[in-house]
């Protein structure tokens, strides 16, 4: 298995020196530290090789780090990010988590806020790529069942939009509470809490990382664990209505027909003739 690699992008020799000996000194032989002079050529060498964690200062010349992670993000590129300032302004603190990044730090970096930071960042990068490799296990199985034609058709813009591919830690947060509580009334004022957000804030950044609203991701997951138990199990409307969190049948039916254009029976009596 390799071992994690940290690209340090900075302009100023002195903490792009200091930041990659600190954190060579934590990691030891069990991280690759590598160093950019300014955001152009680190987003040459993000183009050449994958990393774990990126940390970029965020005013450079050539190019910024707010635009460096903004080109990545383009890109699709879900680098964990932490961002270093020298100027204590919220706006670059709020941009840069917009952006997915896991957490921002001021200039004197401090060793032991480096460090700490840099743990985080790599928890985070680790979780997500976990995830992406579930899901794309969970694909494989499905195209392993039989559901070829089921992806390719009408459900699959809600595979695309249910893979969140993110680095920012209060999006998987939220993603793995909402997946353990489906079967809940669940509400963006209670899982913006779960993740220490205000709601308001939680419900853009939720849109910009997912694509999608909050409600519209919570509806299209309860609809795709639906056409799990509707094809994988004899449970009645009613016992799969309450389990993916629906308070009545009958809405159940209608969001389903809404989502499928059909009703959960007619589904079902198709996926038994296939």
């Amino acid at each position: 298995m390799s071992i994690p690699a940290i690209l340090v992008v900075d302009d100023e020799y002195n903490t792009r020196m200091g930041v990659s000996y600190t954190l060579q000194q934590w990691g030891g032989d069990k991280v690759e530290i590598v160093v950019a002079e300014n955001g152009l050529q680190a987003l040459n060498m993000l183009h050449e090789r994958e990393y774990d964690l990126l940390i970029t200062d965020i005013r450079m010349p050539l190019m910024t780090g707010i635009k460096l992670l903004e080109t990545l993000r383009e890109e699709k590129n879900e680098v964990a990010a932490i961002l270093l300032t020298g100027f204590a302004e919220f706006e670059y603190a709020q941009q840069g988590l917009r952006l997915g990044a896991v957490d921002y730090l001021l200039k004197p970096v401090q060793q032991s806020e480096l460090i700490q930071t840099a743990e985080k960042g790599l928890s985070i990068a680790r979780l997500a790529k976990e995830r992406r490799e579930r899901l794309m296990k969970q694909h494989a199985g499905q195209l392993e069942h039989g559901a070829l034609q089921e992806i390719e058709g009408s459900s699959g813009d809600e595979r695309d939009s249910l893979s969140l591919h993110t680095s920012n830690e209060y999006v998987i947060k939220a993603v793995q509470y909402i997946e353990e509580h489906i079967s809940d009334v669940l509400t963006i004022k209670e899982v913006a809490q779960q993740v220490h957000l205000n709601p308001s804030y939680f419900s853009v950044l939720f849109k910009e990382e997912a694509g999608l609203t909050f409600i519209d991701y919570v509806t299209q997951l309860r609809m795709k664990k639906a056409k799990e138990l509707l094809k994988g199990s004899n449970l009645s409307l009613d016992a799969i209505s309450e389990q993916i969190g629906l308070q009545t049948t009958s809405y159940f039916i209608r969001m389903f027909k809404k989502f499928e254009s059909m009703t959960p029976k007619q589904y079902r009596d198709q996926v038994k003739m296939k």
